[in-house]
């Protein structure tokens, strides 16, 4: 039941909501296109490829940086919640049968990542983050399914799922599935739509080489440290033409990172109908 007060409608009160998910999506448009970045560069000069949790880093030295590590931790916070609302109470009409549970599914696992990098966040902005490991949360899930002895199969359910994430991204890459849920000007959608597809392909890329380096060395993770994406891109460095490899993968995140921006900015955001603030 809604209510309403001093004339609100039910939309007043999950503006702040809305405007918190869009900020969620800008937070991760801004990780990518930093991971991108330096994955780009990392083909042509002296440097190594980053994660996730490096790009983190990089913003928390930047000028400014407690102050824009603080925004990072609320955003990543925001989104993470955004994406539970999506799961939990499937505002997108994703439904219950075998496709809605396994995009309902793959949303929960965003929510747990970067809900993880949110706390990572935090840990920085405390001064307690350590170097740029990968994945903190997930170590700890991996590691001590390692000790109850049934790690292995953990970390090949991971990859499959992570296979599973790369074929739902070409997918929404090539059907464009993701115009469903932005309403995209006409006069910007020529320029947007292929970028975003070229940045869900790359994302898909990096899944399936990090699928590939955790089913080749599952039974090597017993302290839990598992590869990530600054792993994936490393991979994809020493393949014949890695650098052209590498530098279109680094291209590829950044149009991911652009893609995020842009549902930041165009995203239909559906939110449930929440009590307003009297």
């Amino acid at each position: 039941m809604t209510l309403k007060t001093d004339g609100m409608t039910p939309q007043d009160g999950k503006g702040w909501l809305t405007t918190a998910a869009r900020a969620g999506y800008a937070a991760r448009g801004l990780v990518f296109l930093i991971v991108g970045y330096f994955a780009f560069r990392a083909a042509f000069a002296a440097g190594e490829a980053m994660d996730t949790e490096d790009a983190i880093e990089v913003i928390a030295g930047s000028g400014f940086g407690a102050l824009l590590l603080g925004a990072m931790v609320i955003a990543l916070a925001a989104f993470c919640g955004w994406r539970l609302i999506q799961v939990l109470m499937d505002v997108d009409n994703h439904g219950t049968d075998a496709k809605g549970l396994f995009v309902r599914a793959g949303l929960a696992i965003s929510a747990f990542s970067y809900g993880a990098l949110a706390i990572f966040a935090v840990t920085m902005l405390i001064g307690s983050g350590g170097g740029g490991g990968g994945g903190g949360g997930k170590q700890s899930v991996i590691a001590y399914a390692y000790e109850q002895g049934y790690g292995v199969w953990l970390t090949y359910l991971i990859a499959a799922g992570m296979a599973a994430a790369a074929i739902a991204h070409i997918v929404k890459a090539l059907k464009a599935g993701f115009e469903k849920y932005m309403a995209i000007p006409e006069d910007r959608r020529r320029l947007l739509k292929p970028v975003c597809q070229f940045g869900l392909i790359a994302r898909a890329v990096t899944f399936v080489v990090i699928a590939g380096l955790l089913v080749t060395g599952a039974a090597g993770y017993s302290s839990g440290d598992t590869p990530g994406l600054d792993a994936a891109l490393q991979e994809i460095s020493g393949w014949s033409f890695g650098w052209l490899f590498l530098s279109l993968t680094g291209l590829g995140l950044i149009a991911f990172g652009i893609y995020s921006i842009a549902e930041a900015v165009y995203r239909r955001i559906n939110m449930p109908d929440v009590p307003d603030v009297g």
